[in-house]
This record gives structure tokens, sequence and C-alpha cells, in this order.
């Protein structure tokens, strides 16, 4: 039996097809990166789990090399992700679904406008697909929170959410070029 943790590493792409006005401006941004993943998925395949390694076995996740610059970009993002995150909480904790909506939103497929493409075709497929399934989740997320779903439903949105983001820092680490 091993010592390692497997976790889930969701990937694949929303097959839905959406026309909303939320996102409808993203669809020209996103384009030569919803290409770059959906080749890289044909290609490549997913994971379907994630080991976290046993302690003292050393870092071995995978090295995403970026300039100083695009790191901060990243890590800026991250630190979205966890304002966004304690956002939600707080305001599941007072029943709030329009701060849990506006909370959700501020990490959703709009924080991804700016974003030069450049970068995109650097990185791991695997984490493109990620990286767009959390922003997507957070949509989703902000979507179920207007709509009135239960705390609930919002809370297992929270989990998958918080689940991409295990899996991804489970698998990458941030290095310079």
């Amino acid at each position: 039996m091993s010592s390692a943790l497997s976790l889930p590493v969701p990937c694949g792409l929303r097959s839905e097809v959406r026309s909303d006005p939320v996102t409808a401006p993203m669809r020209t941004l996103t384009a030569p990166v919803a290409a770059l993943v959906i080749v890289s998925v044909l290609v490549g395949g997913c994971t379907g789990s994630q080991d976290i390694p046993a302690r003292g076995q050393g870092d071995v996740r995978e090295t995403i090399r970026l300039s100083q610059a695009e790191r901060e970009t990243f890590r800026r993002g991250m630190r979205q992700y966890l304002a966004s995150v304690q956002g939600i909480v707080e305001a599941l904790a007072h029943s709030n679904r329009a701060q849990i909506s506006e909370s959700a939103q501020k990490a959703g497929m709009d924080m991804l406008r700016g974003v030069s493409v450049s970068v995109a075709v650097h990185l791991p497929p695997e984490f493109l697909m990620l990286s767009m399934d959390t922003h997507q989740k957070f949509d989703a997320l902000s979507r179920s929170a207007e709509a009135g779903d239960s705390k609930a439903e919002t809370t297992a949105h929270l989990g998958a959410i918080l689940a991409n983001c295990t899996a991804c820092h489970a698998k990458y680490r941030l290095s310079p070029n």
C-alpha cells in the first residue's frame, strides 16, 4: 500500500455551449487557448488522479518555468482565488447570496481578460485545463448563488473549486526561467 494520498484531478472542458452575455466576450480571447487545450486532450489525455508524495520524498511536482513578472501574475491570480474563497465562506455564514455571487465572479472567466496568449502556449496543457475549469467553476458557483440554490449546493461548488486548487498545487510548482 502506498503512503501517498490520491486526489481527483478534474479534467476536460465543459461540453455545454453557452451563449450568455457574460461569457460571449471571452470566446475571442480564449479561442487560441481553448484550441491548445482541445488538441492536448486529444493527444495526451488526462490523468485521473494526482498523488501527493509522502513526507521525505522531496518535491516531485512538475516545474512551470516563468519569468518573474509571469510568476507574479500567477501568484496575484491565486491570491484572488483565496480572497474569493474567503468572501464566499464569509457570505455563506451570513446567508448572503449576493455577496457569494460577487465574490465568486471575481475569480471567474472574466479574470482571464488581458492574460497574454503567449504565456499560455508555454504552460502544460493539463494546467491550462485545470485553470479554465477552475474559472468556470467560480462562474457556476456565482450563478448558483444568484439562482437561490441551497447552502449545500453552494458548498458543493466550493468543494469542487478547492479540489482543483489542491490538485494543481499537488502537481505543479512555479520556478524562475
